[in-house]
């Protein structure tokens, strides 16, 4: 496995002002790390911001979804270029794992773990490129073309339109990090987790994001002796984790649920609002 992430939804009028909204969340981070003794490395005065055209591609009757298929276009502002991807996502890991999606030595291939609220887990298979033009694909048959391997999947045949009409305009934030115990781990780029928004913005109105969501991330280690042979059980891999940061980020994760910045009544992703969207 590449990477976990784990997401949650927050309260869209925080973000009525932007960098206010931004600033509220980055206390309640360095609140809630530093009870689990980590440190959270904030952006505060120079701030990472993408801002990019969102949406998701399907057939009239969301085939793709029908079969835990997803397929985002993302065009970045600035550069003009589009990011395309697709993802296979399972609650079995192996049978997620298993998606041939064909050719992947072509593009940025990911199997990750996503963790929703509370503690929910699915995982995904998910191919990633970039191109200078609009993707062109007006169908499945198109779609089939691009990966031969869904040959393989009954995603049936037909056109492909927006989801519900759907266009966001994208705000992504880069937080900053959090570091557990980073000293006492050798490895301290496999104790880092890294932290982002993503707001979502109605195509008429960039008052308030129609839906904000957190997220925080870290990446799979290489087992080294320097790791798995201390006696530290706080150091032992979990097959490509460290221990540490497993029992670190889950604590983390149930307590900013309770803050009064999470939303928990709200779509459990983007991708669930998309595709629920109506308007």
């Amino acid at each position: 496995m590449d990477s976990r992430e784990f997401k949650l939804i927050l309260k869209p009028k925080i973000f009525k002002e932007l960098n206010s909204g931004v600033k509220k969340v980055q206390d309640v981070i360095h609140s809630e790390v530093n009870k689990l003794n980590g440190k959270f490395k904030s952006r505060d005065s120079d701030l990472q911001l993408k801002h990019r055209i969102t949406y998701y591609l399907d057939t009239s009757d969301f085939r793709l979804n029908s079969k835990n298929f997803f397929l985002r276009v993302r065009e970045d502002k600035k550069s003009r270029k589009y990011d395309l991807t697709l993802k296979c996502r399972h609650p079995d890991r192996y049978i997620s794992s298993a998606y041939d999606l064909s050719d992947l030595k072509k593009y940025d291939t990911k199997f990750e773990e996503d963790i929703i609220a509370p503690h929910i887990s699915k995982f995904s298979t998910s191919v990633n490129f970039e191109q200078d033009q609009k993707p062109k694909l007006d169908s499945v048959e198109e779609l089939r073309s691009v990966f031969p391997g869904l040959i393989s999947y009954d995603i049936g045949h037909g056109k492909l339109f927006k989801v519900n009409n759907f266009e966001a305009k994208e705000i992504s934030v880069k937080l900053g990090k959090i570091v557990y115990d980073g000293k006492k781990n050798n490895n301290k780029d496999g104790n880092k987790v890294t932290l982002l928004l993503n707001l979502w913005y109605p195509p008429k109105d960039e008052s308030v994001p129609a839906i904000v969501e957190f997220t925080y991330s870290y990446r799979a280690i290489k087992p080294s002796p320097s790791i798995s042979n201390k006696r530290n059980k706080d150091n032992k891999l979990i097959e490509e984790f460290p221990l540490s940061i497993v029992r670190n980020t889950y604590e983390f994760y149930n307590s900013f649920q309770k803050t009064e910045v999470a939303d928990l009544r709200a779509s459990k992703t983007k991708t669930e609002f998309a595709y629920t969207y109506k308007s």
